[in-house]
């Protein structure tokens, strides 16, 4: 994404024009006294980016702005944005708007709020797909990111620029600290909203074939119910000699029971004189002998068992004994014992050893009370054979009550042959999804470690300002969002540290974070930076200070020293974005004299405020107190 602020345009209530004029690709530096509109600017800036709790106050400024605007460059094109001034406590809903960049002489309302916003955030490579992945107390899933919550990775204002814990803007408010974890992963390339909608498939896909699989066995559970219910009817169909009794397959007993309710036709079938039935039941036989000899010989081992267990329990003081051994002098009394213990020992591995024929014993079984389970099933499903005879009545009567029975088998949910293929297309593209899905935890893990290299480049850059932590190491805390500084070769980081290190951190995650992201070419984040006074741990002054006049004090040297730091590691930042042919803007507010960067090449002085010739607001215009 390539992005730039050309100008900032106050058109004032006496028809003036103020214009502030910046650069890309340079350190944009407005500096000054206290009191000027230096952090004015950063507010400037959120409010016509549709901010809802601007902080331009109405003293000197406020009630000297009729318009305030924006002209930008955003991805090769030229835009001017203004937004009318506050009416009372109300923020204007009134917009301006040019698709070329023209700037008017007198601004008139010429664009919804939403419109707008939907052009902008068009340009941030934001549209419906971009959602939040999970709920908040206040964030809801899948409702659309604002470009307004990526705007945290833009700014440091100095609530919190130089704060120990706290590294991003407005995270008193709740709705960004909801935010920011949410989108973490988007503006840092840890994942895409290629990935993000893979994942909300992956989901939907398990989702899908958990409740398919349950159908599924409800059904195969509803097929089972009516192949019970079969049997039930095609043996009544047998006794009432409506079908052959003997038949190769259910399937065939199924076919003979569907072509009597077809065709209404009930021919008389006679029973055939080699009764099955009794061949079944003569199997049965055989089978429960077969177990009741295996369980006898079984049990008979037991008691052969038991019975060794007994002579161990007799042999067991011999334990006690062989401890004495060496002690007796008579060898015929030790050979005894020896022979004693040898027996022992045979014994008690014989109880704990299972033989190989006691393990073929237990499968035979096991096959043989499988073998009775069927038998016994198939002897169930056989009719009850009465050679009495039957009448025509009685049969057409069980006909009746057979083909009502079928009916209702029709009318009933059968097993579906589309479920499992449904399972089987849900299952294919589910593999497809994950193949294709980058796993977070992975992405994270790299991610966090490329970022920590690119905050070191910075860190070694300026560790002579580090103090006691110049030869640490960044360690990104993703948790929590925050820099720590961890020792080479050690997992604990350091603790309090001061002011100083705390702003120096700020400045290298800021400058790493925004590296990394040029580097990989995300959208969400524009290539631009504010930052409110960085030298605030140095000098407590209202003026602007002048390196001559306190560079002969010891401290404000030292001071100085880390001060022309800043600009600096800001001017090498901005080199390496040259050298790497992207583009970046920053914008420092300050007021310390331009000695701060007389060894920089890429700062671009923008203006001084002194209060008294210069101001935000021309001093001629409205008193700066």
């Amino acid at each position: 994404m390539k992005f730039c602020i050309n100008k900032i345009i106050l058109w004032l209530k006496n028809g003036e024009k103020r214009e502030l004029l910046f650069q890309k690709n340079k350190v944009n530096v407005i500096t000054g006294n206290s009191d000027t509109g230096k952090s004015t600017i950063l507010e400037i800036i959120d409010y016509c980016f549709f901010g809802s709790e601007s902080g331009i106050p109405d003293e000197h400024i406020g009630e000297n702005v009729d318009w305030y605007g924006l002209n930008l460059s955003i991805n090769e094109k030229c835009y001017t944005i203004a937004r009318g001034k506050k009416k009372g406590t109300r923020y204007s809903n009134s917009y301006y708007f040019s698709g070329v960049g023209v700037i008017p002489d007198l601004p008139n309302e010429s664009i919804g709020e939403d419109e707008l916003k939907e052009t902008i955030e068009r340009e941030f490579g934001i549209n419906d797909k971009v959602v939040f992945p999970y709920n908040g107390k206040i964030i809801k899933q899948n409702t659309k990111i604002s470009f307004r919550y990526f705007w945290m990775f833009n700014t440091q204002s100095g609530d919190v620029i130089t704060h120990s814990q706290t590294y991003f803007d407005k995270q008193h408010k709740e709705r960004y600290r909801e935010a920011l974890p949410r989108i973490f992963d988007l503006a840092t390339g840890i994942t895409t909203i290629e990935n993000l909608s893979l994942a909300e498939k992956i989901m939907r896909l398990e989702k899908e074939i958990v409740k398919l699989e349950k159908k599924e066995k409800d059904e195969l559970a509803e097929e089972e119910k009516k192949d019970d219910k079969l049997y039930e009817l095609i043996k009544k169909a047998k006794e009432f000699k409506l079908i052959p009794i003997q038949t190769n397959s259910f399937n065939e007993d199924v076919a003979n029971l569907s072509l009597i309710v077809k065709n209404n036709k009930l021919d008389l079938v006679e029973f055939p004189e080699n009764d099955l039935l009794e061949e079944l039941l003569k199997e049965r036989q055989e089978i429960i002998l077969k177990i009741r000899k295996l369980k006898s010989f079984s049990g008979r081992y037991r008691k052969y068992k038991n019975k060794l267990s007994k002579d161990a329990e007799s042999l067991k003081p011999i334990e006690y004994l062989k401890k004495y051994i060496d002690n007796i002098e008579n060898s015929e009394y030790k050979k005894f014992l020896n022979i004693l213990e040898n027996d022992y020992y045979q014994i008690k591995e014989t109880i704990k050893t299972k033989m190989p024929f006691e393990i073929d014993i237990e499968n035979k079984l096991n096959n043989l009370e499988e073998q009775l389970k069927n038998k016994e099933e198939e002897i169930n499903k056989y009719p009850k054979i009465d050679f009495k005879p039957i009448s025509e009545k009685e049969r057409y009567i069980a006909f009746g009550e057979i083909k009502a029975e079928i009916n209702k088998f029709s009318e009933g949910t059968l097993i579906s042959s589309g479920t499992r293929e449904k399972i089987k297309e849900k299952t294919k593209e589910l593999e497809r999804a994950k193949k294709s899905f980058i796993p977070l935890e992975e992405s994270r893990a790299n991610t966090i470690e490329a970022l920590n290299e690119y905050i070191n480049t910075y860190i070694q850059s300026a560790k002579d300002v580090f103090g006691t932590y110049s030869d640490y190491k960044a360690s990104f805390d993703y948790k929590d969002k925050k820099l720590n500084l961890r020792k080479s070769k050690s997992s604990e980081c350091a603790g309090h540290t001061s002011s100083s290190v705390d702003l120096f951190r700020h400045i290298c995650l800021f400058l790493g974070l925004h590296e990394m992201i040029m580097n990989k070419d995300i959208e969400y984040v524009a290539p631009f930076l504010i930052l409110d006074q960085p030298t605030r741990p140095y000098f407590n002054s209202s003026k602007k200070l002048n390196y001559q006049e306190s560079k002969s004090n010891t401290k404000d040297k030292d001071d100085w020293t880390k001060v022309r730091r800043i600009f600096l590691l800001l001017d090498e930042f901005i080199k390496n974005v040259v050298e790497n042919d992207k583009e970046m803007q920053l914008i420092v507010l300050e007021h310390v004299s331009t000695d701060a960067w007389e060894d920089c090449n890429y700062v671009h002085l923008v203006e001084e405020f002194d209060g008294i010739k210069n101001a935000l607001i021309p001093p001629n215009i409205a008193e700066i107190k």
